[in-house]
């Protein structure tokens, strides 16, 4: 049995070949630096539930569960279902519209004490309206 590090390099061929491809056009080859591991991160090909598989095979319990918001698991059939619906009636409208008032309502349903609700793109954005408060 060799090392750790040979085992990993054995087993995931397919995905240094796409960290090699992702040097060539990422920095540091990754699209976000908490994927960066050494000698290469595992390139995933699909998920179920809490599990997903890497392109050379390799199957993972998934503890990272899409960063907190798959807390249903990967392609729950009630979520696709949902997310077919949604897409059915357009992908982005860029005006406002019903779901999104009923979105806020439900935050402000779970979140009693709350009396507003502001939607950001990212906690870069949430910041930076809190520091303007």
């Amino acid at each position: 049995m060799g090392s750790i590090l040979e085992t990993f390099e054995a087993l995931h061929g397919g995905s240094k070949a796409l960290a090699d491809r992702a040097r060539l056009v990422f920095p540091s080859g990754v699209t976000h630096d908490i994927r960066a591991f050494a000698p290469w991160p595992v390139y995933v090909e699909r998920a179920a539930g809490a599990r997903k598989w890497d392109v050379d095979g390799n199957e993972y319990i998934d503890y990272i569960g899409g960063h907190g918001s798959l807390l249903l698991g990967h392609s729950r059939p009630e979520v696709v279902e949902a997310a077919r619906e949604a897409l059915g009636r357009g992908t982005h409208f860029g005006s406002s519209h019903e779901g999104e008032v009923e979105w806020g309502e439900q935050v402000l349903r779970m979140v009693p004490c709350g009396e507003r609700v502001r939607f950001t793109s990212s906690g870069t954005e949430a910041t930076m309206m809190a520091l303007r408060l």
